[in-house]
C-alpha cells in the first residue's frame, strides 16, 4: 500500500466516525470487459470469505453496528410489541388436516418462546405433544427449530424438517404418532422448507423430497444437481431411489442448477408430476402413471408446455383442472388429461373484470376459488352447475387462503388477514353458506387498531401507469409535509406485496408514523404483464415506480424526502439499493437485508444461476445491460450524499451470498459524501434471516424500528438503552 494511498486511509478514520478500522480503506479493484465494456468493481476482494481480514472487517463492522443501535434502541416500542403479543396465551402456525380429520399444527406459549409440533385425533380431540426441537440430538438448547414438517395421508406418521440456528439446509426425522417415538432413520441434504415439501406416496409407505448432493456453500456445487427422490420407510435414507434429475433424467434438459422436483399427491389417485422449480415464472410439468415407484424407471411425459401459462392444476376425474393466465387474463379451464388440447380446452371460469383468480381447490360440492384486485382484496367464490356465486368472508380480507383435505368430502378451511386484521382460520359449511372460527384459543383484540385508516388507491407513475399504493395512518392525520413514512416494496418473480397483519408496523403507525406498502412492477398485483413490465430489461420500472410512490406522498404534502424512511430484502434489495442510488435525495434512512445489490456477480454465486430466468445473464448483451443498470453497486456514485442505510448479510445465507451485501457496504461508506451513516451487520451464524427465537425476532425488529425513530425524528415514543 503507497503512502499516499496509508495517508487517505488515516485521514478518513478520523473524519468518519463510522468506520471503526484501517481495513475499510483496502480496495483491490478488478476489471472486466463485458461486449466492450469496462467495468471497475472496486471491491472484488471482498469476495473472498476466506479472507482472514474480510471476515475480521466484517465482524467489527457488525460489532459497530450493533454497538449503536443498541444505544438507539426503543424500549417503549419492544415492551408494547411484546405485551401486543402476550395478549395470546398461545400462538399457532401451519394447520394440516388429514383425511381422517387428524389435526397437525405447530404451537408456541409465550413462556416457550419457540415453536413445538402438536397433534389432535380430530378438532375436538386431546392435545399431544409430537416434537421439541429442544430435545434434538439431545442438545436441550434452542439451537435447532422446525422449519417444515408434513403428515402422512392417515395421519400416523409424519415427516418433520430440522435446521440448526438461520440455517436452511435440514435434517429430515419421522415420527411415528402411534408408538411415541422417532423412527431411526435420519435424511440429511435437504431443503424442503423451499424446494418441493414432502410428498407422501398415496400408500404412506414413503415420500418424495430433494436431495443435495453438496450442501457446504463455500462449493461451487453447493445446491447444484440436486435430485427429486423417494425414501422408503424402514430403509437406510442413503439407499434412496431418483426419480427426477439431470443425471437420472437426460432425456430433459436440466440444468445443473435446476431444481427437478415432483408432486405426488393421494389427490391425483395414481399420477405423479414432475417439473423445474426455481426463480422462473411458468413452467413446463411433465406427469407420468406408475403404480411402483420403487422398482420401473419413470418415462416422464411432457403434458404442460410453459408457453400455456398455467400456474396451477388439479386432477379430477381424469381432467386436468388448470389456472391459465394467458393473454393476461386468469381464467379456470379444464382439458382430458389423458389427451390435454390447450387450444380448445373448455373455461369453466371466464376472466372477472379488475380481478385476478389466483387460486382454487375441488370439493365434493364444487370448485371454490379466490381471487385477488391489485394483490390487496380477495373474494372468495364457488362454482357449481355452470354458474359461480360470490361467498362474503367475515370480514372485508385482503388475503385468502384455502386447504382441504380429500376432494370426496365437503370440508374446507380458509385463513384470511389483512393489513390491520390478524389473521384467523375458518372452516366452511356449504349447506348453511357460513363460515365457523376454528382455533384453539381465542384471538388476541386489539381496540387501539381500530382507528386506523387503509387507503388502497391508484396512482401515475413515471410513465402513465396505473400503480397500486397502499398508504396506512391514524384516523385525524394532517398533511403538514412532516409525517414520517416507512416505505417498502419487492417486485420480483411476479410476487405480490399482499396484505399481512404486522403489529410492528401499526404501533409505528399509532406514534404518528405512516406504513406505505408500493406494489411496483416485477410483482404480480396486476398478472403476467405486470411481472414481465419489471423484468431483466424493463426492471428499472421497479425502482422507478417506488420513487413515483415516494414522489406522490411528497406531492401531496403526506411527508417530506427527510421524514422517509424505506426497506426491502432479498430480492427487494434491488428495488431499495437502485431507490436510494438513483434518487438518495428522495429518502432519508433504508434498510437493506441480505440484498441482491450486485446483481452483475449474482451469476456466479450458487443461487445464481437459477436467477438467470428472471434477472438475466452477462453473457447475453442486452441482458448485460440490464444487469448493469439494475446492479446497485455498480451505480453507487463517489462524494454524493446517500441516506442512512443499515445493509444486513448472513454468512450462511444460501440464496444471497454474504459477500454481495458486504461489498455493497464498503463502497457506500467509501464513496458516501455526507454525513450521514451506513451500518454492515453480518450475522456470522445466520442465513437468509431466519431467526432461532421470537425473543431475537422482536429485538431485531424493534431495532430496525428504533433506527427510523432515530433517523426520522419521530419522538412520540422514549428510546433508552436496552
Amino acid at each position: 500500500m503507497s503512502n499516499k494511498i496509508i495517508l487517505t486511509c488515516l485521514l478518513f478514520l478520523a473524519i468518519n466516525i463510522y468506520s471503526q478500522n484501517e481495513e475499510f480503506c483496502i480496495s483491490r479493484p478488478s476489471i472486466d470487459y463485458y461486449f466492450g465494456v469496462k467495468v471497475i468493481d472496486e471491491y472484488r476482494n471482498l469476495e473472498n470469505l476466506n479472507d482472514s481480514t474480510t471476515l475480521k472487517w466484517m465482524e467489527k463492522q457488525t460489532e459497530f453496528t450493533n454497538q449503536t443501535l443498541k444505544s438507539k434502541f426503543n424500549t417503549s416500542f419492544f415492551d408494547r410489541l411484546i405485551e401486543m403479543d402476550k395478549r395470546n396465551k398461545f400462538f399457532y402456525y401451519d394447520f394440516k388436516v388429514t383425511k381422517d380429520d387428524r389435526y397437525f399444527y405447530l404451537k408456541m406459549k409465550n413462556e416457550d418462546n419457540y415453536e413445538k409440533l402438536y397433534f389432535r385425533d380430530g378438532f375436538n380431540g386431546q392435545e399431544i405433544l409430537v416434537f421439541d426441537p429442544k430435545n434434538y440430538k439431545d442438545t436441550n438448547s434452542l439451537k435447532y427449530v422446525i422449519s417444515y414438517y408434513k403428515p402422512s395421508n392417515d395421519g400416523n406418521k409424519v415427516a418433520i424438517a430440522i435446521t440448526e440456528g438461520g440455517k436452511e439446509i435440514a435434517d429430515i426425522i419421522i415420527y411415528d404418532i402411534k408408538e411415541k417415538r422417532a423412527l431411526s432413520e435420519n435424511i440429511t441434504n435437504t431443503w424442503p422448507s423451499d424446494l418441493g415439501g414432502i410428498q407422501w406416496l398415496k400408500d404412506d409407505s414413503g415420500f418424495v423430497y430433494t436431495h443435495i448432493p453438496v450442501i457446504d456453500n463455500k462449493s461451487d456445487e453447493f445446491i447444484k444437481n440436486t435430485q427429486a427422490v423417494v425414501h422408503k420407510l424402514g430403509t437406510n435414507p442413503n439407499s434412496f431411489i431418483d426419480l427426477f434429475s439431470k443425471q437420472n433424467n437426460p432425456e430433459i434438459n436440466i440444468n445443473s442448477e435446476d431444481f427437478p422436483l415432483l408432486e405426488f399427491s393421494s389427490l391425483y389417485d395414481d399420477y405423479v408430476f414432475s417439473y423445474l422449480g426455481g426463480a422462473s415464472g411458468y413452467k413446463d410439468f411433465y406427469f407420468a402413471e406408475t403404480n411402483n415407484i420403487y422398482n420401473e424407471k419413470i418415462n416422464w411425459k411432457l403434458i404442460i408446455p410453459k408457453e400455456e401459462k398455467i400456474e396451477m392444476f388439479l386432477v379430477h376425474q381424469n381432467e386436468l383442472i388448470f389456472l391459465s393466465e394467458k393473454e393476461d387474463e386468469s381464467k379456470i379451464c379444464k382439458t382430458s388429461l389423458s389427451s390435454p388440447n390447450f387450444k380448445t380446452a373448455q373455461v369453466i371460469v371466464d376472466s372477472i373484470k379488475n380481478e385476478q383468480i389466483s387460486n382454487f381447490i375441488i370439493t365434493k360440492d364444487g370448485l371454490f376459488f379466490t381471487t385477488q384486485n391489485n394483490g390487496v382484496s380477495s373474494k372468495l367464490y364457488f362454482y357449481n352447475n355452470d354458474k359461480y356465486r360470490e361467498i362474503k368472508m367475515p370480514f372485508v380480507t385482503g388475503s385468502i387462503k384455502m386447504y382441504n383435505s380429500d376432494v370426496k368430502k365437503s370440508d374446507f378451511w380458509v385463513t384470511c388477514s389483512g393489513w390491520t386484521q390478524s389473521k384467523k382460520r375458518y372452516k366452511y359449511d356449504v349447506e348453511t353458506n357460513t363460515f365457523s372460527l376454528e382455533e384453539f384459543a381465542e384471538s388476541a383484540k386489539y381496540p387501539e387498531f381500530d382507528d386506523i385508516v387503509v387507503e388502497e388507491i391508484e396512482i401515475k407513475t413515471y410513465d402513465g401507469k396505473d400503480l397500486p399504493l397502499t398508504i396506512i395512518y391514524k384516523k385525524g392525520l394532517k398533511r403538514n409535509k412532516k409525517n414520517k413514512v416507512i416505505m417498502d416494496g419487492y417486485g420480483s418473480y411476479g410476487v405480490s406485496n399482499s396484505p399481512y397483519f404486522s403489529t410492528s408496523s401499526l404501533i409505528w403507525v399509532l406514534d404518528g408514523g405512516m406504513i406505505v406498502r408500493t406494489h411496483v412492477r416485477g410483482g404480480g398485483e396486476k398478472g403476467d404483464s405486470w411481472h414481465k413490465d419489471g423484468f431483466k430489461e424493463t426492471k428499472p420500472n421497479t425502482w422507478k415506480d417506488f420513487i413515483s410512490s415516494a414522489e406522490y406522498l411528497i406531492k401531496q404534502k403526506y411527508t417530506s424526502p427527510n421524514y422517509i424512511g424505506i426497506k426491502g430484502a432479498s430480492a427487494g434489495g434491488i428495488l431499495i439499493g437502485r431507490a436510494i442510488t438513483e434518487r438518495p435525495d428522495l429518502f432519508k434512512a433504508a434498510i437493506i437485508e441480505v440484498g441482491i445489490l450486485n446483481t452483475l456477480r449474482f451469476e456466479i454465486t450458487p443461487n445464481g444461476p437459477n436467477n438467470v430466468k428472471e434477472f438475466g445473464t452477462v453473457n447475453n448483451e442486452k441482458e448485460f445491460k440490464a444487469l448493469l443498470e439494475m446492479d446497485a453497486f455498480h451505480n453507487i456514485k463517489k462524494g454524493v450524499k446517500y441516506p442512512s442505510t443499515i445493509v444486513t448479510a448472513g454468512l450462511n445465507d444460501p440464496r444471497v451470498i454474504t459477500w454481495i451485501p458486504t461489498k455493497f457496504a464498503a463502497k457506500l461508506q467509501s464513496f458516501n459524501g455526507g454525513n450521514n451513516p451506513i451500518f454492515l451487520n453480518v450475522d456470522m451464524n445466520g442465513g437468509h434471516g431466519g431467526d432461532t427465537t421470537y425473543e431475537n425476532i422482536y429485538k431485531n425488529t424493534t431495532e430496525k424500528f428504533s433506527f427510523f425513530y432515530w433517523q426520522l425524528g419521530n419522538h412520540k415514543t422514549q428510546s433508552k438503552k436496552k
